[in-house]
Order: structure tokens, then sequence, then C-alpha cells
């Protein structure tokens, strides 16, 4: 009895083992799994009938399946922005990302007289966008499996790498969703003068964000007949404590806030206020052309802020890799890198749920 419960152990344990090895790739009998010749379970018979490059194979894997869980539990850390769009990462194809669109709605005619009706032909559309990726320098590591085992010793060794990554891919989502070049997309702040500026080369003075602009901004959501749920404005820290008094702050923290969502600090018109040190740098010109991720800094250069609906943007969130080099001689450690595959849209061509603030611009 004793040795057919073995055997019926030995063999279960075998399935999971093939099941997991075969997740990695791996070939395996299922009846192999744990038997030594003298039918009892062993140790040694578990792993025997794997290869030692096998072995290494599926450690390897397990591995990288640790770090990549710890990329993702803070991809998003500091960017809760993101999360409040369409999240389209099941539509990837080939780094591509094809949203199928309906065409336009079909007129309605009260009454109707006039027969037969006039036929439309309806054309449907397809939204297509990009997945960029992005990735992290390699960087090497001391004593691999100290640090494998150890959440603290992990983040030490990737987290600094994964806030750039994730800073990063904020400053490129932000500047894709923002407007350019219309004034009716690209307002400009209307308040008193100050010398808050986008940065150390910016010369003269700007205008200070207002309620009243803030309310412009949710006016042209109203007008786009945006949901009043879902809406978000993304400020400046500069444009923040221009916007709320530090009195009115403090009262708040007294007095307590109203349930906000995650990464949300404040609420006014209807926007769930969140806070970002980097968003979208305008030039000077009236409509407001926005300047690329990186671009070089300009004396005429303008803090920009964004406000959209949850429906009118979207972001895919791709694949995620970590890259391991065991046992470099030469370098003498392991070598790791990551990458991360993510890309972003706006819902709609006619930006239609999206409006920005650039500071508006007074003249040295």
């Amino acid at each position: 009895m004793k040795t057919i419960i073995s055997l019926m152990s030995a063999f279960l344990i075998g399935c999971v083992i093939a099941i997991v090895s075969s997740v990695f790739g791996l070939v395996v009998n299922p009846l192999i799994g744990g038997l030594a010749t003298t039918g009892a379970l062993t140790m040694s018979g578990v792993v025997s009938f794997v290869s030692g490059a096998s072995q290494a194979g599926i450690l390897c894997a397990l591995q990288k399946q640790v770090w990549v869980a710890d990329i993702m539990d803070n991809l998003f850390l500091g960017q809760e922005f993101i999360g409040r769009s369409i999240d389209d990462g099941s539509f990837i194809n080939n780094s591509i990302v094809h949203i199928p669109q309906a065409g336009n709605a079909p007129s309605i005619t009260k009454n109707r007289s006039s027969f037969p009706a006039t036929i439309a032909e309806r054309t449907d559309a397809e939204l297509t966008y990009s997945v960029a990726n992005f990735t992290t320098d390699p960087i090497r590591v001391r004593n691999f499996d100290e640090v494998q085992v150890s959440y603290a010793k992990r983040q030490s060794v990737l987290g600094e790498h994964s806030a750039a990554l994730s800073e990063r891919m904020g400053d490129e989502v932000a500047h894709i969703w923002a407007p350019t070049a219309d004034a009716a997309l690209v307002l400009r702040t209307t308040g008193a003068a100050t010398a808050d500026l986008a940065h150390g080369t910016a010369t003269g003075t700007r205008l200070r964000l207002t309620k009243n602009d803030v309310a412009k901004m949710a006016k042209k959501l109203d007008k786009d007949r945006m949901p009043k749920q879902g809406r978000t404005l993304l400020l400046s820290p500069e444009m923040y404590y221009e916007l709320f008094e530090v009195e009115q702050l403090i009262l708040a923290d007294v007095m307590g806030r109203v349930t906000l969502p995650e990464g949300a600090i404040n609420r006014l018109f209807g926007f769930d206020i969140m806070v970002r040190d980097t968003i979208v740098t305008y030039n000077n010109v009236a409509a407001g052309a926005k300047k690329a991720v990186g671009a070089a800094a300009a004396a005429t250069d303008c803090l920009g802020a964004l406000a959209w609906s949850s429906f009118a943007v979207r972001h895919a969130l791709g694949s995620i890799g970590v890259y391991l080099n065991e046992g470099q001689a030469e370098h003498y450690g392991d070598i790791m890198s990551a990458e991360v595959n993510l890309g972003a849209s706006i819902s709609r061509t006619d930006s239609k749920g999206i409006v920005s603030i650039a500071q508006g611009y007074v003249a040295p």
C-alpha cells in the first residue's frame, strides 16, 4: 500500500513539474518525476530528469520573473496619471496598437415626410499608434545570489533604474497627450506676474494660474460633452501653489479632504488634481507649440499643464523584459538590464476631451 502511495505521489509531482517545465519550453515525461530505482520518492529523483543546462534555464527564467514582478510593482509609481486613460494593452500587434473605430452616427430626421430616405454610407476607420521601447543601461551586479532573495537588495540594484525608466515614460506620455499649435486647445494663464519660470535659462516673467483659468479648461470639456467623472488636471508644483493659497491647503488638511483617487491631491471644477514636476513645455507664441522631450532650453519657454477626460486619452503597456548575463569574468559579476514597451495616444483627431494651458508670456 505504501509503495502504491509513493508511486502515486511521485507521479503527481512529476506532472506538476512537467507542467511548470513546459512553460519554459522543456519536454518532460511525467512518469519520470521522482521515482528512484526502488520506487521510493527522493529529491535526487525529482531533479535528475532535467539536465544541468535545463535546470539552469529554469532557474534563470524564475529569477527573471522575480525582477519583472518588481518592475511591474513600481512601474507607474509617481506616474499614476497614466492609468487615468483607456488601456489598449490587449490590442498590441507587432508593436502597433490597432483600435477599430465606428464611423459617423446616422443623421436623425423628425417626422420624416420625404421617401425614400437618402441612404448614407458609413465609413469605419482604425486608430493606430506605435508602442515605444524604453531600456535601461546595463548594470553590474555582485553577489547576485544574495541580491536575488532580498526585495530590499533587489530594489537597491534596480530601484533607481526603474524610477528613471518610469519618469521618462511619464514625460513621453504627457507630451503625446498634450495638444499643440492651437489657441483653442492651448490656453494661456491670465493671473499676476510671477518669477516662477520653466528653468534657469528662461528670462522675464510669466503670468500666474488662476481659478478662472481652470474654469475655462473645465468649460472646454463641457462643450466637448465629456462625462463629469474621470476628469484629471495635471499641474506643475509652481502652478499648483499658485492656484491654492497656503492657508487654503492647511485648512483642507485640518478639516479633512474628500476621498480622492490614487495620486490625486485636490479637486476643483470637477477635476481630480495631480502634480508632476515636468508635464509639457511650450514656446511663447500665442498658439503655443509644445517642445519635444529633452529639447534644448530657451529663454522664452513656458510651463504647461494638461487636463483631460479619461475617455479622451489612451495608453498601451506591452512586454517587460529583464536580461541577465551571469558570471562575466571581465566584469567580476553579473550584467543586468531591463526594457519596457509602452505607447500612448489621444482618442480623437479633433482633440475633444483634452485641453492644456501654458504660462502667459511677459517679455523681459
